[in-house]
């Protein structure tokens, strides 16, 4: 019987409580309504204001499609970069320093016999295209056309020596 009166009392001031929660979220709202008329809402500066402050930093762009287009609009929007050029921003970071087993460029042995493994140039540069172990498809960077990846190729090769 005791437990019946606790639990009694625990229901009265558990519904006193929510009443007076909703009453204090009515009152909130009534506040608003009073203090903000709407005015100003339709002032094309303030909305404009408005916009440039919540608008997005970026987009995530999944879609393979998407972003082949994306790439390729970025790659036309730069002049074409020399061989020299590309290696210097992409190809630098493993194949200087021989980085998740990455031919080093001046290393004969290795670039000869992937030259001969490979089938050439236009073998390497294929490769190069669509990835190779570690390194992803074009280098990382899928602005890259192919005759920029092929003139990276052949920098390489001539810095090599072959």
């Amino acid at each position: 019987m005791a437990n019946q009166n606790h639990d009694k009392v625990f229901m009265i001031n558990f519904g006193a409580v929510l009443a007076v929660l909703f009453g204090i979220f009515f009152i909130c709202i009534i506040a608003a309504r009073l203090l903000d008329t709407g005015e100003g809402h339709a002032d094309a500066a303030a909305l404009a204001r408005l916009e440039a402050r919540i608008k997005p930093a970026g987009t995530v762009v999944t879609d393979p499609a998407v972003l082949v287009k994306a790439a390729a609009a970025a790659q036309a929007a730069r002049p074409a970069m020399s061989g020299e050029e590309v290696y210097g921003k992409v190809c630098t970071g493993c194949h200087a320093t021989g980085v998740m087993n990455a031919p080093k460029v001046g290393d004969k042995a290795v670039w000869g016999e992937r030259l001969k493994t490979q089938g050439g140039v236009d073998g390497l540069v294929q490769k190069a295209i669509s990835g190779l172990n570690a390194m992803p498809p074009r280098g990382g960077d899928g602005s890259l056309s192919d005759d920029e990846i092929k003139g990276a190729v052949e920098h390489m090769l001539k810095q090599t020596g072959l």
